[in-house]
């Protein structure tokens, strides 16, 4: 049972805390507040990038193989990107890591943001970094593929297919009604580098560099569907042949009797 001077002492701090309580929610709602101005400025600049930085170490330096963390950042949370607030701790030797949050800022504790404050100028300026880092980044990467695609469209200038007895226009008539039907196959029939019709058989050539192509065509149910198109755009029932390395693969017998 408590003694006088302890119910005493009690009533005298809570009627201590009675009065602190609102002026200390005040305070907490106008921190929240000045945040939230700062969260929708980045906001608006839609800069779409996850940054962390420590707002509270609780390591030993005599362990430093262990951590346990608070961190600020910007990121992505249930959708909407905002200032955040997360807990990290593990053991980098056994690779054992765990977290609580990411909380957007409003919704981590109190002490939390108190302590996490002090960082937000930090915080900015890690973003900005990385936000540098990252232009410079997405443009070496565009450059790149820019100059592959330069060079790809080159190569396909330069690549002039040969046709004997059949035109060009037929040729690229049956790539590309190949390639709606079945993209793949007719990726390998623009990789031929000579179209021959002779009589009844029409041959298709590669290079030896593209041989694999050639050998890919070859497979029974890629060569009917070929055949088809082919029968379909020529009007006429012919042979498929494929030619790569000197070795000249004819259509099955019974592909050349398929009807359009």
């Amino acid at each position: 049972m408590a003694s006088e001077s302890q119910v005493e002492k009690i009533q005298k701090h809570f009627q201590v805390l009675s009065g602190i309580s609102s002026s200390l929610n005040t305070a907490s709602d106008e921190l929240t507040q000045a945040v939230g101005l700062l969260d929708e400025a980045l906001k608006k600049l839609n800069i779409g990038l996850s940054v962390w930085v420590i707002s509270r170490s609780r390591g030993n330096d005599d362990y430093p193989e262990y951590y346990d963390l608070d961190q600020i950042g910007y990121c992505k949370v249930n959708g909407s990107w905002g200032i955040a607030i997360q807990h990290i701790w593990g053991d980098e030797t056994r690779d054992h890591h765990n977290s609580e949050g990411p909380w957007l800022f409003n919704d981590a504790s109190r002490e939390m943001r108190i302590q996490a404050v002090d960082k937000l100028p930090e915080l900015i300026e890690e973003l900005s970094r990385v936000a540098i880092e990252t232009q410079k980044k997405i443009q070496e990467k565009t450059k790149q593929v820019r100059d592959l695609a330069e060079a790809i469209r080159g190569e396909s200038a330069k690549r002039k297919v040969v046709a004997k007895g059949v035109s060009h226009e037929q040729v690229e008539t049956i790539i590309s009604t190949v390639n709606r039907q079945q993209k793949f196959l007719g990726e390998i029939l623009q990789q031929a580098s000579c179209w021959e019709r002779d009589a009844d058989t029409l041959r298709v050539y590669f290079s030896s560099e593209k041989r694999a192509f050639g050998e890919m065509l070859q497979g029974k149910d890629s060569l009917l569907k070929f055949h088809n198109v082919v029968q379909q755009v020529l009007g006429a029932s012919v042979q498929i042949g494929v030619q790569t390395e000197q070795q000249l693969v004819p259509t099955p017998q019974r592909a050349s009797k398929v009807q359009k």
